[in-house]
């Protein structure tokens, strides 16, 4: 049985997370960009481990992405938001199964980085993002016949430092003076938006905010037209 459609006719918007540390930046770029909306959270805290361990593109981890998919289905999510940055091969899968719109948590960003003339950086704390933000931002500006200008820039030691935070802000200070953009490349990493932001004199983003703005304008675009 599904769940009944939200009330007021909103969205159910569900976020599948693979980290607690991921989900208060989701709200808190809810709260701030679309209020109306209160998210639906899906945890799975092995994914990050086993995507590691197996690789995010695994037919194990893929299988296991589908069936999340199916679950946001019987949940009558209206989208479907990952907020886990390393599984973009997986949750294509997912977006050719299920009718409504998935997006990868990195998608929107990447968006605003190739709008953007000038060089940006992205920033990522997960070393085992790099590889697979790298080929998504590729496959992404192929699809739209665009050669980037976007570096990525890992910061040592800050994943699971009790300083990570600062670490990405003095990061993000050493590099403002050489591009036009940041972004800061993690869902996980959102917290340290504010204070990179004061740190910087040239836009800093983040990925959730970036994704909620996309997830409502889709909706609302989709509203009109009905």
């Amino acid at each position: 049985m599904s769940a009944a459609p939200a009330a007021g006719g909103q969205p159910r918007v569900v976020l599948v997370s693979a980290g607690q540390v991921s989900m208060p930046p989701a709200d808190r770029a809810f709260r701030t960009v679309w209020p109306q909306v209160e998210p639906i959270h899906v945890l799975d805290e092995s994914l990050s481990s086993d995507g590691v361990r197996l690789g995010p593109a695994h037919p194990d981890i893929v299988a296991r992405f589908e069936h999340l998919g199916r679950y946001a289905a019987l949940l009558s999510a209206d989208a479907l938001l990952f907020t886990c940055s390393a599984f973009a091969l997986a949750i294509g899968r997912v977006r050719r199964e299920q009718r409504f719109p998935v997006l990868t948590p990195n998608e929107a960003l990447f968006d605003r980085l190739l709008a953007t003339r000038g060089r940006t950086a992205v920033l990522v704390t997960f070393s085992a993002s790099l590889q697979a933000l790298r080929a998504e931002l590729a496959a992404q500006a192929k699809q739209a016949a665009f050669v980037p200008q976007v570096d990525f820039v890992w910061v040592p030691d800050a994943f699971g430092a009790p300083d990570h935070d600062q670490k990405v802000v003095d990061q993000c200070k050493a590099l403002a003076g050489h591009y036009q953009a940041l972004a800061l490349g993690q869902f996980s990493m959102a917290r340290v938006l504010e204070a990179a932001r004061a740190a910087c004199p040239i836009p800093v983003w983040d990925t959730p905010g970036c994704a909620v703005e996309k997830l409502r304008a889709g909706w609302e675009a989709r509203s009109r037209a009905q």
